[in-house]
């Protein structure tokens, strides 16, 4: 019998600040400084900080030298970028995948609890729900490296839909659902398909949804790449 190893501190300080961030209970308006977070977690400072580097390069926050770490937030070229790149490894991902009975039932579910957390308008629920259904179809590939890239991705994708969830709806999952039906009749051609028109149709409302707040905002040129929320950590 194996011994099971117990996570460290750094990991365990990394699991719980991820968690809070995509939770959206580590938020605007939260110290996240290195002296909060560790009397929080009730650890020195150290494994905090390299937590912290960590979320860096997932891309959860930023740290910048001398003025601290800031939770991410997106430009209109970063989401263009991220769905860019995620229209091309999703739908790899699908052409090429053999859903068994295990995956098959853990996506349903997925897909229902997306549902029931819409009836609820339960934001956070839905949220991690719909992101779900994507991180199943990624455990599914045999690809580790591929299937790294994605869960980085979809932590971004979390943390940016926290401040957007007015843009999606049933139609999402529904179109969850009918990729799920294609994955289990093994027409892998027409999940790609599905998944394609999927993302671009999100991308899009995000882009539009982006343009507007800046036009309320009297802004007539695109924000800068990657700027960061003010959340000194």
């Amino acid at each position: 019998m194996k011994l099971k190893i117990p996570p460290t501190l750094t990991q365990q300080a990394y699991q719980r600040i991820r968690n809070g961030i995509l939770s959206g209970t580590l938020a605007n308006g939260n110290r996240l400084t290195e002296d909060y977070l560790a009397q929080a977690l009730g650890i020195s400072k150290s494994p905090v900080r390299e937590a912290m580097n960590r979320l860096e390069n997932e891309g959860l926050i930023v740290i910048k030298p001398r003025r601290g770490a800031f939770i991410r937030s997106f430009s209109p070229r970063d989401v263009d970028e991220i769905y860019d790149l995620r229209e091309a490894l999703e739908c790899h991902l699908v052409r090429n995948l053999k859903l068994t009975a295990t995956a098959h039932q853990k996506l349903t579910h997925a897909v229902q609890k997306a549902f029931q957390a819409l009836e609820r308008s339960d934001r956070r629920q839905y949220i991690s729900s719909d992101m779900e259904f994507h991180s199943i179809l990624a455990r599914c590939s045999e690809n580790s490296r591929l299937r790294q890239v994605l869960e980085n991705m979809y932590g971004q994708l979390v943390v940016l839909r926290l401040r957007t969830y007015q843009l999606t709806g049933q139609h999402s999952t529904l179109q969850h659902r009918r990729i799920l039906n294609a994955l289990r009749r093994r027409d892998n051609a027409l999940a790609e398909k599905l998944m394609a028109e999927h993302i671009r149709e999100v991308r899009a409302r995000l882009l539009e949804f982006m343009r507007q707040q800046d036009r309320k905002r009297g802004h007539t040129a695109p924000a800068p790449a990657s700027p960061a929320t003010a959340v000194p950590v």
